[in-house]
């Protein structure tokens, strides 16, 4: 296990090879929710706006890396279906934010891990704000509040509609 809280090691025992977004990068290995998926044969790509991990990226990962702010890009190219979405950009107003600007009428999401870190106190509740929305767009919370160190800072939701998945939930 190389996430923070298992994130990978919950997304291998449930798809076991697919492909994944991750918005939210940071360094290659550590706490990296993708690193070990990748070691497993999943391909994607991960976006982070701090150019400092670029250079032990390019000679520890395969799959690529966008630096650049993830808020002003365009994601018209993903595919009707992604296996693996994270969303983690600092502070969760940010994360709140791409949230809804992703394409959802063009792309569902097998499984999201999504960082809302309520254990911090902002103006707004974003954890419900991302609870309202997802469940908005039929999404089901499979895990709320995941901690790490003792502080609730992630949901893991699945996606119903994924019937391979769903079955593999339900057994």
């Amino acid at each position: 296990m190389y996430s923070q809280a298992g994130q990978d090691e919950w997304v291998l025992s449930l798809i076991p090879k697919g492909k994944y977004i991750e918005i939210g990068a940071s360094h290659p290995i550590n706490i990296s929710n993708t690193y070990l998926l990748e070691q497993n044969g999943w391909i994607g790509t991960s976006f982070d706006i701090d150019d400092q991990c670029q250079a032990i990226w390019q000679q520890t990962r395969k799959n690529r890396l966008i630096i650049g702010n993830a808020l002003t890009t365009s994601f018209g190219w993903l595919p009707a279906r992604v296996d693996y979405l994270q969303l983690d950009i600092d502070p969760a107003a940010n994360t709140f934010e791409m949230l809804t600007k992703l394409p959802h009428k063009q792309t569902r999401f097998s499984l999201i891990t999504y960082e809302h870190d309520a254990y911090i106190k902002y103006d707004k509740d974003y954890r419900q704000l991302s609870r309202d929305y997802l469940t908005g767009l039929g999404y089901q919370l499979h895990k709320a509040d995941v901690c790490y160190e003792g502080k609730p800072f992630e949901d893991w939701w699945v996606d119903p509609k994924d019937e391979r998945l769903w079955a593999s939930i339900n057994t």
